[in-house]
């Protein structure tokens, strides 16, 4: 199926956006300036009424009112202001018209309601064709004639209202004649800037076929402070972080294959020599010891790969309860005992009272704190020291492991807890490891909604600090 172009869609969303805009904008300011002329008239005309009565009343009372005077009059009026004038008695009968009306409407009577109002003693606009007296619609005014105190009709003034409209032609025009450049400009500009957020979308997509084929040495060069070049930045983080985890994945297969192979090896070797009498009996039970301490390594392992397995699916089941949390520090201690002593490593407790309850899940705590000793033990230099030490405060219980090993570099703490992260400072030490220990620490203790901090100083020791809910004494 053929995509449609994203420019051309954009350019047919905004051209249509821009005609109905400046459509409007050009209907509504020929509208206004339509309605001002139509007001504008309605002055003139009523201005011209005013003079009218006022000449009336002048001729009046000068003596010299006749019919000729008062048609000139109208006729006047009509050059003046272009429309077509007629008087109406005050019966309602048109009894004087101008040269542009008809003379066959003199002595007929005009059913209007301006005609009404005009002979009620007000001024009355309408527009429309005042009783049949005009084919297209006029704006007429009507305005009242006054001798003295005496009403005697009224003069009517009318206009076509398409002549009126086209005194806002020129208006009009510039109007249009503004709005086509402006469109075509806007267009061209637009056209610019569509084309280049499409070309930049573009490499982004380009770049991500790139990667998608495991080319993680791609990167965006598009420096442009909007949301464009913050895809690119984010993009590019994607990228690095894609790369860490490609090589955290391959050091982990090479990790998980040497400490398959190393343990395999030696089971293999030692009951393979025991089995064909190449040990003597009496070191069988020393090489039991050894095959005995490899399956545990390989049980870690196996156990370590199947917990991030849980951890990712979100399948890891906590079986809480309430236990004392310092045996389980006892007995990490315990498990850890025959390392410490080979390295000369002295460890100290400090619990804050003899017992103290907490609720969780104890097979869970006990991997954290073996794995926290674990780390502990690893990265402390022969004849160091180790901390364990908990600590109330509030409806939490602290648990610290500190350890004055060689610390963790500033920049590598923020990423202690990735899975198969291993501190450039810490490869030399910790060559049976793959990196997940700490992770799946930080898992354990997150499942039990908690947290867990790391403090560390290069060359001064590392200090890892988790909690748990405590249980109140009654």
């Amino acid at each position: 199926m053929k995509r449609k172009s994203l420019v051309r869609k954009q350019m047919m969303l905004y051209l249509w956006v821009i005609m109905l805009t400046f459509s409007s904008f050009a209907l509504g300011l020929g509208t206004v300036y339509t309605n001002k002329a139509m007001k504008e008239q309605e002055q003139q005309f009523i201005i011209q009424g005013e003079r009218f009565n006022e000449s009336m009343n002048a001729l009046y009372y000068a003596g010299v009112v006749d019919m000729n005077r008062v048609t000139f009059e109208l006729q006047v009026i009509e050059q003046y202001m272009e429309a077509n004038v007629f008087f109406i008695n005050r019966e309602g009968e048109v009894s004087m018209v101008s040269p542009g009306i008809d003379e066959e409407w003199v002595g007929k009577t005009i059913n209007d309601q301006a005609v009404e109002i005009v002979l009620s003693g007000n001024v009355a606009t309408v527009t429309g064709k005042v009783g049949g007296m005009f084919k297209d619609p006029t704006l007429t005014v009507g305005y009242p004639i006054r001798i003295g105190d005496r009403l005697v009709g009224g003069i009517f003034m009318s206009k076509s209202v398409s002549l009126i409209k086209e005194a806002t032609g020129e208006i009009n025009e510039l109007v249009i004649g503004l709005t086509i450049p402006a469109i075509l400009v806007s267009i061209m500009l637009i056209y610019v800037f569509t084309r280049v957020m499409v070309n930049s979308i573009n490499m982004v997509n380009k770049a991500a076929r790139v990667i998608a084929d495991g080319n993680f040495d791609q990167r965006i060069e598009y420096y442009s402070n909007d949301e464009i070049g913050e895809l690119a930045d984010s993009f590019n983080y994607m990228v690095q972080r894609l790369e860490e985890n490609e090589k955290g994945r391959q050091e982990f297969i090479a990790n998980v294959s040497h400490d398959l192979r190393s343990p395999l090896t030696s089971i293999q070797g030692f009951i393979g020599a025991i089995a064909d009498g190449t040990i003597p009996p009496e070191k069988h039970q020393k090489y039991f010891d050894i095959v005995l301490e490899e399956t545990g390594r390989l049980t870690k392992l196996a156990n370590d790969m199947v917990d991030a397995s849980r951890a990712d699916a979100g399948a890891l089941v906590l079986e809480r309860c309430n236990f004392d949390v310092n045996e389980i520090i006892r007995d990490s201690l315990d498990s850890m005992e025959h390392r410490m002593k080979q390295k000369k490593i002295e460890a100290n407790v400090i619990f804050a009272e003899a017992v103290t309850e907490v609720n969780a899940d104890p097979n869970k705590i006990q991997r954290v704190m073996q794995n926290l000793l674990d780390n502990a033990v690893k990265f402390t230099e022969n004849g160091g020291e180790i901390t364990v030490e908990t600590k109330l405060k509030g409806s939490k219980v602290y648990v610290s492991v500190k350890d004055n090993g060689i610390g963790i570099k500033e920049e590598e703490r923020k990423r202690v807890f990735e899975r198969f992260f291993k501190a450039d400072t810490s490869r030399g030490l910790d060559k049976t490891g793959v990196g997940l220990g700490l992770s799946i620490v930080k898992e354990f203790v997150r499942a039990h909604g908690e947290m867990i901090e790391v403090k560390s100083k290069e060359g001064k020791g590392t200090e890892f600090t988790f909690t748990l809910e405590r249980i109140k004494k009654r």
